[in-house]
């Protein structure tokens, strides 16, 4: 079991804001700015360093991932599901593989909880609770299963 199956088992996820893949892979992620349109992956960063798996009160503790809203891909191929940490400007996005695994999570601490999701294959659209949206590519290369 790597680092992110462990935290996601636990309900928890990196605090830190990244990208974070199941195969060992993670990207610097930041929202800049009031709205989401300005998203932008970054360069590589270690999810080992992203904190260890204690009370969650250190700038890169873990933190609950509570998840809002999720849809389901087509084909069977999982589902993405989206929601919020323990601060109200905090929110995330994941897909999660067919048996439930975590394929990638991606932490955001200036997006706000998400709320809302609609996927139109590759597509998927997330809303945050002050109605803003990021749209994904699923096929993409970081965001693929």
């Amino acid at each position: 079991m790597n680092r992110l199956d462990e935290l996601w088992a636990t309900g928890r996820m990196p605090l830190r804001d990244g990208l974070f893949r199941a195969d060992g892979r993670s990207r610097e992620a930041a929202v800049e700015g009031a709205g989401l349109e300005h998203f932008r992956l970054g360069g590589p960063i270690d999810l080992d360093g992203a904190g260890e798996a204690g009370a969650g009160d250190g700038p890169d503790e873990p933190v609950p991932a509570d998840i809002h809203v999720e849809a389901e891909l087509p084909g069977g191929a999982g589902r993405v599901v989206g929601g919020g940490g323990s601060h109200g400007s905090e929110g995330f996005l994941a897909r999660l593989g067919a048996d439930g695994s975590v394929v990638w999570l991606m932490h955001l601490g200036r997006s706000n909880e998400f709320v809302r999701i609609a996927v139109d294959w590759p597509l998927a659209t997330f809303t945050n609770n002050c109605g803003r949206s990021l749209t994904l590519d699923l096929a993409s290369p970081d965001f693929s299963g």
